[in-house]
This record gives C-alpha cells, sequence and structure tokens, in this order.
C-alpha cells in the first residue's frame, strides 16, 4: 500500500492502466522501472507511463484539504510498420477506458479524470510513430 498523496494518485492511474485488456497483449514501460528487463530486447510496440504531478494548491482559507491536480500521459509507441490506424486504436482504447469523471480510489485517496481524456498523434519520426494520451486528474486530500 502506498503512503502518501501522489503515490496513491499514481497507483490508482497506474492500476486502471494495467487492467486493460490488449489483443495482442502490449508491455508498459513504468517511470523508473528497467525496460525492457534484463535480458530481453526492447519491443516494437509498446506503452511509456510518464506521471506529471503539478504544484499542490490549497483551496481554502487555513488548514484544509489540498488540490493535487497533475497529469498521466501514455505513449503509445509503435514501429512495426503497420500504419497509423492500430496505433491509434490502441490510444483510443486508452482514451475510452478512463472517461470524464471516472473516480479512482486508493488507499483513502479519490482521483478523479477531470477533463476529458485525448490522443494526438506525433509525425512519424525514425521510423516510429508515438500517440501521446493525456490523462488529467485532480483531488482533494490533507
Amino acid at each position: 500500500m502506498p503512503t502518501g498523496v501522489e503515490a496513491n494518485i499514481f497507483k490508482a492511474l497506474i492500476d486502471r492502466l494495467v487492467s486493460l485488456t490488449f489483443t495482442p497483449a502490449q508491455p508498459i514501460a513504468a517511470p523508473f522501472v528497467t525496460f525492457p528487463p534484463a535480458g530481453q530486447t526492447k519491443p516494437k510496440d509498446y506503452l511509456e507511463v510518464v506521471f506529471l504531478p503539478s504544484p499542490t494548491r490549497t483551496r481554502t482559507v487555513g488548514p484544509g484539504r489540498q488540490q493535487h491536480r497533475g497529469i498521466m500521459q501514455v505513449n503509445v509507441h509503435y514501429s512495426s510498420g503497420t500504419g497509423i490506424i492500430v496505433p491509434l486504436q490502441r490510444a483510443d482504447q486508452i482514451v475510452a477506458h478512463f472517461p470524464k469523471d471516472l473516480i479512482l480510489y486508493e488507499s483513502g485517496v479519490k482521483v478523479k479524470v477531470n477533463r476529458k481524456t485525448y490522443a494526438i498523434p506525433l509525425p512519424p519520426a525514425n521510423g516510429s510513430l508515438m500517440v501521446p494520451v493525456t490523462i488529467q486528474y485532480e483531488t482533494f486530500a490533507a
């Protein structure tokens, strides 16, 4: 069980992502986790998670709950030469899995997806395509 608000926010979001089933399965590169595992080659197609919390804000006068906001970005990487449709379909699955107003809970922390999740493909570079999917969240915690 993570401690601290930011750790709980990340755990709630990453657990939700991991619960999404892709066919074929899609490896996930999580922040500060060796990817690929030692002895394996980097897959052509994978997801990369970037966690970007914003500064905490106090929304009340005096002691109270703090507003925690930020972004979890899931980069859909594709270099298998399948074209743009398959990576866009993967991105659309992630967008649908994190709808606006989705509520997630982790260790007493309530995390809300507070804006519509969106994907904007980047121009292909070096033989690969990346489609960043942006998930904006917020929570109020002590």
